[in-house]
């Protein structure tokens, strides 16, 4: 009797560690990397008239190769996110200026991992004018997919655009 006791101890003690291991091993992480090219975003102008910005006598297009490190939890996706490319003038593509941006995108996961909605946070684009890193969109906002946007403190200004058309004009 003592015995079955002992293992019947023994499988609950065990049957309640397996969880608690299982809990405990962390997120499932991976790394994603891509690339668009300025032939991409040549084609995607020509045949959907896709462009990052107007600037009159031409617009911007970009190119640019993006890291990603992702973790997974059962309750969200965290993605830390760094990219750096150009904008080009679709008059002369041989002129460019650097575009980049370091950010974390957490997508939060319903129990059936379906998503919610989204968290943005960081520096979501700059570029280098002149030696001169100019800010486009840095700060944090979240979106539920259920009501729509929950807060937005990101910070853009008017003068980046325009700041990116001087400097390829």
């Amino acid at each position: 009797m003592f015995r079955r006791l002992g293992i019947a101890a023994a499988l609950l003690a065990l049957g309640l560690a397996v969880p608690a291991a299982v809990s405990a091993a962390g997120p499932e992480r991976f790394e994603t990397t891509f690339t668009y090219t300025l032939q991409d975003a040549i084609a995607d102008y020509q045949a959907f008239g896709d462009n990052a910005g107007d600037c009159g006598d031409f617009v911007l297009l970009v190119d640019f190769s993006v890291a990603r490190d992702v973790a997974v939890w059962s309750d969200r996706e965290v993605r830390h996110v760094h990219y750096t490319g150009h904008f080009y003038s679709s008059a002369d593509t041989s002129r460019s200026i650097e575009r980049s941006g370091d950010f974390t995108l957490t997508i939060w996961l319903d129990q059936n991992g379906e998503p919610t909605g989204i968290t943005r946070t960081g520096v979501f684009a700059y570029a280098v004018i002149d030696g001169h890193r100019i800010v486009f969109n840095v700060g944090r906002d979240e979106l539920s997919f259920a009501t729509g946007p929950i807060s937005a403190t990101p910070k853009a200004g008017d003068v980046f655009p325009q700041a990116a058309c001087d400097a390829l004009g």
